[in-house]
């Protein structure tokens, strides 16, 4: 026993043989038991997070798996060598071992962190979905990476720090760093900020039709630097979010929104002077009773129709209602109730108005210089001179 405890003093000066053993027992006992500790912590997290509503027990303890299954390996590594008199001279093993122990530590808490962050995007995500819900799908990823960001600049700060570096130089070079970079790329700042507006705000969505100042179409997607729009030519608008965080935007879809899915129709339709006033009643009525009767016209709202104005060659019949907000389906039943207004004009006898222009023509030579030849059998059908034809 003398002999091999000279044989490890030599091999590691003060080393005996208890405290190799108990360094192999700390092995031993790591490889074996890393995983009954490893399933009862994350059993005992899953039993804390289920306490609380959501997707975030299962996201979160399969996060954490890795990480910790790793550290209980390195960690039972390092209590092994801790066992050992490790010299201090002429290297300081003993310091390099401790140094390791805090570097595996921040170098997990890391990724621990980062894992976490995954997990959280992937709930963002799924809530993202729910268009009742306040986070933006576009939203998610611009968390995720500020989150990462965070902690990559913390933990090699922190690194820095622990191997003897002045970190306040690093922190006042990076503020000024940010400064600059803030000034340089003011509009793309402001761009970025825009994008969050749009996404903390929800203006719109993607798919959502929407108008505005210079653009309208179909949004395809929303970016960190600008919205990306589908006009109804096929063409692509790319608009600033910056421009479209500060102007007036209609989104025609939002009239789906509180169940109203419907989309205003309203025409003025020019009847032709040589009705009656009894006709104009009776079509007032007529048209209702046909708006009322169809299918494809929104009841929520009642249709209006009204003899409202005289115009200067017609009398101008008001027709207002809603339909569906589909674009084809509107233009269908716009369509589908023009012709039926167009049918019951036919059965009453009744026509549309056009413009009509009259000339008057003093004398019958400018007549025949207007219209060619003698022109006198033409002018009264054309026009009317002032006094009647020889």
């Amino acid at each position: 026993m003398e002999s091999i405890d000279n044989m490890l003093d030599m091999a590691l000066p003060g080393l005996t043989m208890w405290q190799l053993s108990l360094s192999v027992i700390v092995i031993l006992f790591t490889l074996f038991l890393r995983r009954p500790i490893l399933d009862r912590s994350l059993k005992w997290m899953e039993n804390l997070a289920a306490k609380y509503e959501g997707e975030w027990d299962e996201e979160f303890t399969h996060s954490i798996g890795q990480p910790l299954n790793v550290l209980i390996l390195v960690y039972g590594l390092l209590l092994s060598l801790n066992v050992l008199p490790l010299p201090q001279k002429p290297v300081n093993i003993a310091g390099f071992v401790d140094m390791a122990e805090l570097m595996t530590v921040l170098v997990l808490g890391l990724w621990l962190f980062s894992r976490m962050i995954s997990a959280m995007d992937k709930v963002i995500r799924k809530r993202a979905l729910d268009p009742e819900h306040w986070l933006d799908a576009g939203l998610a990823p611009f968390i995720t990476i500020s989150l990462r960001i965070i902690v990559f600049v913390t933990g090699v700060i922190v690194i820095a720090q622990n191997l003897g570096y002045s970190v306040s130089g690093l922190v006042a070079s990076l503020g000024l760093g940010a400064a600059a970079l803030a000034l340089a790329s003011k509009d793309t700042v402001a761009n970025l900020f825009g994008s969050l507006m749009i996404m903390m705000d929800k203006p719109f969505q993607v798919g959502d039709w929407i108008r505005g100042s210079g653009f309208e179409g179909t949004v395809e997607e929303i970016g960190l630097r600008s919205t990306r729009i589908r006009t109804f030519d096929k063409t692509v608008q790319n608009v600033p979010n910056n421009l479209l965080a500060n102007v007036i935007i209609e989104n025609m879809d939002r009239r789906k929104d509180k169940d109203l899915n419907m989309r205003r129709v309203s025409i003025i339709i020019g009847i032709a002077q040589t009705a009656t006033a009894d006709q104009m009643e009776e079509l007032v009525d007529q048209v209702k009773n046909l708006l009322m009767e169809e299918p494809m016209v929104n009841k929520s709202y009642e249709p209006m129709v009204y003899f409202s104005d005289f115009g200067q060659s017609s009398y101008d019949l008001m027709v207002y209602y809603f339909a569906h907000t589909d674009w084809r389906t509107w233009l269908k039943a716009k369509q589908t109730v023009n012709i039926k207004i167009i049918r019951k004009l036919e059965e009453m006898g009744l026509s549309l108005a056009y413009t009509t222009q009259t000339v008057y023509l003093e004398g019958k030579d400018n007549a025949r210089a207007l219209l060619g030849g003698d022109g006198i059998a033409s002018i009264p059908q054309e026009s009317r001179t002032g006094k009647e034809p020889e």
